[in-house]
């Protein structure tokens, strides 16, 4: 316990049993303009340590009226949490066993995942490759461009079984190059000489004419109609078109030299010119059809209903390489639209009064639910990529619980964090349960601190602090300030 925690313990009353209550004083947990929620108490039952799969109880006001307590959708891969429901189908799969439509496998998670193809292996649940916590488990993984899942069964498959005019999705996903700064370019020589990594790792450093810093090679690729195939290569942040076209780049390694194009290459691969990225990490949709509401998450943006927003200056932010990144979605398409992604805790992009009246100006008017149509990567261009997916969470309101080592929002907004979203069993105004999910919080080093989302999105300013993951709670009340 830190000493301003300890500070703040009371003599308060005796507890029966080893059960125990955190009481809290209101107005120091939240400060709000917009009423968020305000915590009052933790009750942890007969547990002495925060540890996954343990229930707690959280009290307090203003968490507004949630008819389901549970989420749509809890993935975990091995065990999937469908409106509630411990769906364990795919905890019996062998490693790398594909994941199938629902006219294959009736019993699918997810009724219309990718197939495989020529340069994509479709969605495969692993169990051999390190997880998203370093214990053993399961999770979701495919090499190549078109790999994705897509209409879980537990919002009704391509029939969403809901009305709703809001939505949060969460996922974990990894990937082992940025995908908001690379290119392909005709290649020097078949095969390039320049020194490529594995599939799933860098290879040689490259220098670029007059441009500051290095860049990296990623892969040669021979496909196409061009003679000498295709080299992709990521330049150094920040670096844009104009300073690249025409520019030598050599190998630091190797000592290959290369060209980039003058322009962009108008038939794919089979046109001299350079290839910029654009695909797709999620789409969240309300018709199988895309006659309703459509919004595409995308590696520089979001597209879709109404108008694009387009992400921190063209990819401010994105997905570290060869690291587990969360993206949140909030989706708000009631009287004041509004829609806000969030990567690893910052705001990734968000959306303003003009794309408001654009999406109200919009021909569509669905009330269907917003569900998951897409989400992995989806990218024209056959890149030499994985993808990785864990926890991929979805409901149709904005409640929600996230535990995050950061004590306030401002600086999870700011700065960035490690959260964690917990699975809700049972909501009210005054009192939430929930299942125990800390993930890959750090059992070390991480403090621990809670957040209690409303109908609105609303969230208490401060964090309530559930003190050092594998220490012991308080065994008393304690007053936080």
């Amino acid at each position: 316990m830190n000493n301003s925690l300890a500070s703040l313990i009371s003599k308060g009353r005796a507890i029966s049993g080893a059960s125990f209550m955190m009481a809290a004083s209101l107005a120091a947990i939240t400060t709000s303009v917009m009423a968020a929620p305000t915590l009052s108490g933790i009750d942890t039952g007969t547990a002495s340590e925060l540890r996954s799969g343990n229930s707690i109880t959280i009290t307090g006001s203003g968490f507004g009226r949630k008819e389901q307590g549970a989420p749509v959708l809890f993935d975990h891969t091995d065990v999937t949490w469908e409106n509630g429901v411990a769906n364990k189908h795919q905890s019996t799969f062998n490693d790398m066993t594909l994941v199938k439509r629902v006219n294959v496998d009736p019993n699918t998670i997810w009724t219309k995942p990718s197939l495989p193809e020529e340069h994509s292996t479709g969605i495969l649940v692993t169990n051999s490759r390190p997880t998203r916590d370093g214990n053993p488990g399961s999770h979701y993984y495919g090499k190549g461009n078109v790999n994705f899942l897509g209409w879980p069964k537990a919002s009704g498959g391509e029939n969403t079984n809901f009305e709703s005019t809001k939505m949060y999705s969460a996922f974990w996903i990894k990937l082992p190059y940025d995908l908001t700064n690379y290119y392909a370019i005709p290649a020097e020589r078949k095969p390039s000489a320049f020194a490529t990594g594995g599939r799933e790792s860098y290879g040689e450093s490259i220098k670029i004419e007059g441009v500051d810093g290095l860049g990296r090679v990623i892969a040669y690729e021979d496909i196409g109609s061009l003679a000498n195939g295709w080299l992709f290569i990521e330049p150094p942040r920040g670096v844009s078109i104009k300073d690249l076209t025409g520019k030598r780049i050599v190998g630091l390694e190797s000592g290959a030299e290369v060209v980039f194009p003058e322009s962009s290459s108008l038939g794919k691969f089979d046109q001299y010119g350079f290839l910029s990225p654009r695909g797709k990490y999620a789409r969240f949709w309300s018709d199988p059809t895309g006659r309703g509401y459509r919004f595409s998450l995308a590696n520089l943006g979001l597209a879709g209903t109404g108008s694009s927003i387009w992400a921190n200056s063209f990819g401010g932010l994105s997905p570290e390489p060869g690291s587990w990144n969360l993206f949140e979605i909030e989706i708000d398409l009631g009287a004041s639209p509004s829609l806000t992604a969030w990567l690893n805790g910052r705001v990734y992009l968000a959306s303003d009064s003009d794309w408001a009246e654009a999406l109200k100006n919009s021909d569509v008017d669905d009330a269907t639910g917003l569900t998951i149509a897409l989400l992995g990567m989806d990218d024209f261009m056959p890149v030499p990529f994985t993808v990785e997916l864990d926890d991929i969470y979805l409901d149709k309101t904005l409640h929600r619980v996230l535990f995050c080592n950061r004590s306030t929002v401002e600086e999870i907004r700011g700065k960035g964090a490690h959260c964690e979203i917990q699975r809700p069993v049972a909501w009210d105004d005054r009192r939430i349960s929930v299942e125990v999910n800390l993930g890959a919080l750090s059992q070390d080093k991480d403090s621990v601190y809670l957040y209690v989302f409303d109908a609105n999105g609303n969230v208490n300013s401060r964090g309530w602090e559930l003190n050092k993951v594998n220490a012991p709670l308080p065994p008393q009340d304690f007053q936080a300030q």
